[in-house]
């Protein structure tokens, strides 16, 4: 983590910003409905973003350096046209404008190289920006996790978004920003709840070792249609840190079923690589 807070204030001295806004990387300004989760409080998370094709919210996105995005690649049909999609930033609602907020048209799609069309590894998108964006208590960039692997099982994050209450169920009129708390689960523990009363052969692994998982056996907590490619965050060493994105699940926090996530700590080399072009 403190590797990527240095690339961020490397890029923020080159693109002229306020370096100390990188320096509070995964810092919001105030202390700390997705599925059994509440109304976020303005400021909260203020990496969150809304990416939009053609004026839609399509996906969720987590602001990671001024003029960059990470979000999931299953959120770009193809052939991806940059030109149709655009970023919503600094929104604590769906539902009305406010001139806190910045709109932003998106320049470029980054793939990463082993990106399979089935979402079983690779499900990210690294979306540029036509422009860097100002810093402010509404938006501030998350901090990207050190290479390697994620915070252990159980460690307590959070997972936002503007997706479905459940399943055919969309947020009520306003569409406020949701946030929950879950757990981690790794990839070979939610593997074997994946394979509780599913005809796949247990030797045959569903959940990848690209992806880690966090909700609750029992359910009742969890993402949503509408909140993929968004941010699931979690508190390491008083910072906020990417630890996943939203990438898929079967139904909504149905039980056994937690929510999938691609794991960032094993595309930060790759992000970084980016990040510093």
């Amino acid at each position: 983590m403190k590797d990527a807070c240095r690339l961020q204030i490397l890029l923020l001295l080159v693109l002229g910003a306020r370096v100390q806004e990188c320096a509070a990387c995964g810092q919001p300004s105030m202390s700390s409905r997705i599925v059994g989760g509440r109304d976020a409080r303005d400021g909260e998370w203020p990496w969150q973003t809304s990416v939009q094709r053609r004026g839609a919210h399509v996906c969720g996105g987590s602001l990671v350096a001024p003029q960059w995005v990470l979000t999931a690649a299953h959120c770009f049909p193809r052939p991806v046209l940059p030109s149709e999609y655009s970023v919503l930033l600094g929104a604590l609602s769906l539902g009305s404008a406010s001139s806190r907020e910045l709109l932003v048209p998106v320049r470029r799609v980054l793939l990463p190289p082993d990106y399979s069309e089935d979402e079983a590894r690779g499900d990210l998108a690294l979306l540029r920006l036509r422009h860097p964006v100002s810093l402010s208590a509404r938006i501030q960039p998350v901090c990207l996790p050190a290479p390697g692997s994620p915070p252990p099982p159980g460690s307590p994050c959070w997972v936002t978004g503007w997706g479905s209450l459940r399943p055919g169920v969309p947020l009520p009129e306003g569409r406020p920003l949701q946030g929950v708390r879950v757990p981690l689960l790794d990839s070979r523990a939610c593997d074997r709840l994946y394979h509780v009363g599913a005809s796949v052969p247990r030797d045959e692994r569903i959940v990848l070792p690209g992806n880690l998982c966090a909700g609750y056996r029992r359910g009742h907590k969890d993402a949503c249609q509408g909140d993929s490619g968004g941010p699931l965050t979690c508190l390491e060493s008083g910072r906020w840190v990417l630890v996943g994105v939203v990438s898929w699940g079967k139904g909504c926090a149905l039980p056994n079923r937690p929510g999938v996530y691609t794991d960032v700590a094993k595309y930060t080399p790759w992000i970084q690589a980016l990040l510093s072009l």
